[in-house]
């Protein structure tokens, strides 16, 4: 009896080592990654550092992961969101610019992580990209781009962007408007919220799911943000 007392004595020691052997090469492989935040249930790794002199813009695709935002059929707004916001970081790619966004897949990403990354990140700009809905009537159509009311840089940003759509005759043109959405109050950097168009709109539907549409939404919108102060060169002081 003691014999087998003691060989299970043995046992239960090295089935005790082994667990502990391997939940510390666990801890060890997972001290080894890059350092990383959590925002819920996408990972968005620290940046490498970065040239001073960029300029900093943050896309935002809006929803994501189980939060699909509105849809029409088969048409989910967190598809077109990230598509666009792709786009767009194509078209803004510049030396001078250094692009970061708060999703690059179909990942849920909350509110408040969305407005804490950009600040992290002291970005310049936040542009956020979301499709509307309107419940009470399928005819309405078109593209509104919101900022908060008491930012005075955020709604020239909204009008530099409204105002690069003029004259194009494909888009709705909605014009700006102010709310106080979590992602426009709670980023410190003028920000806006841009609803691309309406999903309940049939016509309009089509068209956001269209590549080629995307494409002339996304170079309207690059063309807006570029003529945005924050790209233009300071003037010298005047001697006289």
């Amino acid at each position: 009896m003691k014999a087998y007392a003691a060989r299970a004595l043995v046992l239960t020691v090295l089935l005790l080592l082994g667990i502990i052997i391997i939940r510390g090469g666990l801890w060890l492989l997972g001290g080894s990654k890059k350092t990383e935040e959590t925002f819920q249930d996408a990972r968005i790794v620290e940046p490498a550092k970065r040239d001073p002199d960029c300029k900093v813009i943050v896309l935002d695709a809006g929803h994501g992961g189980r939060d699909q935002g509105t849809s029409a059929g088969n048409v989910l707004e967190k598809d077109i969101n990230l598509s666009m916001v792709k786009k767009l970081a194509e078209l803004l790619d510049d030396d001078r610019i250094d692009i970061l966004l708060t999703r690059e897949t179909d990942t849920k990403i909350g509110l408040n992580e969305r407005a804490e990354f950009a600040n992290h990140n002291k970005a310049d700009l936040f542009i956020s990209l979301h499709c509307n809905y309107c419940e009470d009537d399928a005819g309405v159509q078109g593209l509104e781009c919101y900022y908060r009311e008491d930012s005075e840089e955020g709604g020239a940003l909204a009008a530099h962007i409204v105002d690069a759509f003029q004259g194009e005759e494909r888009v709705i043109n909605r014009g700006t408007r102010t709310a106080n959405f979590r992602v426009l109050c709670n980023t410190h950097m003028p920000a806006v919220l841009v609803e691309m168009g309406y999903l309940s709109n049939r016509t309009e539907r089509d068209k956001l799911a269209d590549e080629a549409y995307q494409d002339i939404l996304a170079e309207k919108l690059a063309e807006g943000i570029l003529a945005s102060g924050l790209f233009q060169e300071e003037q010298p002081e005047s001697d006289s």
